[in-house]
């Protein structure tokens, strides 16, 4: 999309996070917007690049858009789609304001020394897990030996969570079949093609639930707390504007906080911006929602710990993801959120 790439081509396989969960389209109609606050006359224009297309996952930032949250601030925002990795390389270099990236993105872009720092964690848990039918047995990750697991690729967040689980539960991958099976999850589970599949957890369960299937999802965040999705920026909108920075992190963060708040209005603003869903399939938009909001609800919302940091940069280097030494203090910073 983007003629700015990160260079993985020293490593296998490749890991280009092209999204941050796999979900549907939204639904038409909904509550009117309630009226925004009062903004500035003059608005500052900023872009925010987020992996995928138009998603009920991006309700905070329509909440914050409609809500008047950026305008308050006196910002306009504007969202663009398309591949993750290439908006953290643009972000890096000053191309693009702000990005919404995961840990590991941070992580390898550091390595290959693109300057892009994390400054406001979203999900408080990584969002991929392992979903097989209940009658399958998988209860826990040794249950799987001998079992087929099927992952979309060997790249991507499904591909580092599904590494993240063998490394953190100690598990002999040589005893596991793993097919690649493309973006089929739901329906390779369901029709029992694999045994099981790496999914996010948003999406593929709350599709079969729906269905009436009784299934097992073994959450990745449940074995290893890696670095999920969060708002990055170049270090040099960080060291020239502070102040922007300052203001783009609060609305966002406010905009997090009032969709686990208000999910019923979040809902209905996300309708109002994604209107190519039916009434049908609304039931399980919603669920999809519900769902992520459990993955950003925090104790201590958009602040990072060091130790996740450390975990994440660790469990890479050990299963040969990350060839590179990183500081992990060069990766992150709480000070936009610690000054709220």
């Amino acid at each position: 999309m983007f003629n700015v790439q990160i260079d993985y081509s020293n490593r296998k396989p490749q890991l280009f996070i092209i999204s941050l969960l796999l979900l549907g389209l939204l639904v038409a109609c909904g509550a009117p917007a309630a009226e925004a606050p009062s903004a500035p006359d003059s608005l500052q224009k900023v872009r925010l690049g987020v992996g995928y297309i138009p998603d009920v996952q991006f309700a905070p930032l329509y909440v914050a858009q409609q809500k008047g949250f950026y305008a308050e601030e006196g910002l306009e925002v504007e969202i663009e789609y398309g591949f993750e990795n290439d908006f953290v390389a643009l972000a890096a270099q000053g191309k693009r304001e702000f990005a919404v990236a995961s840990g590991d993105q941070v992580i390898l872009a550091r390595s290959q020394g693109l300057p892009i720092t994390y400054i406001m964690k979203w999900y408080e848990r990584y969002p991929v897990a392992l979903m097989s039918v209940a009658e399958q047995g998988i209860n826990q990750p040794a249950d799987l030996t001998g079992k087929t697991v099927g992952l979309p690729g060997l790249y991507g967040a499904s591909f580092i969570g599904w590494k993240a689980l063998v490394y953190a539960a100690g598990l002999d991958e040589s005893a596991i079949t793993v097919e690649e099976i493309g973006f089929t999850q739901a329906a390779a589970v369901q029709q029992k093609q694999v045994d099981a599949a790496v999914v996010y957890i948003a999406n593929e369960p709350n599709q079969l639930r729906s269905q009436g299937l009784d299934i097992n999802v073994i959450q990745v965040s449940d074995y290893i707390n890696l670095v999920s999705n969060g708002l990055v920026t170049g270090e040099t909108l960080l060291t020239d504007n502070p102040e922007l920075v300052q203001r783009m992190t609060r609305a966002t963060l406010r905009g997090i906080t009032y969709t686990i708040d208000h999910p019923d209005e979040a809902f209905a603003i996300a309708r109002e911006i994604i209107p190519e869903i039916t009434d049908e399939t609304a039931p399980t938009q919603r669920q999809v929602l519900d769902s992520s909001i459990e993955l950003f609800e925090s104790d201590a919302p958009g602040l990072s710990r060091q130790e996740d940091w450390q975990a994440s940069v660790e469990f890479m280097q050990q299963t040969g993801l990350l060839e590179q030494t990183v500081e992990v203090e060069q990766l992150f910073t709480n000070r936009f959120v610690e000054q709220k």
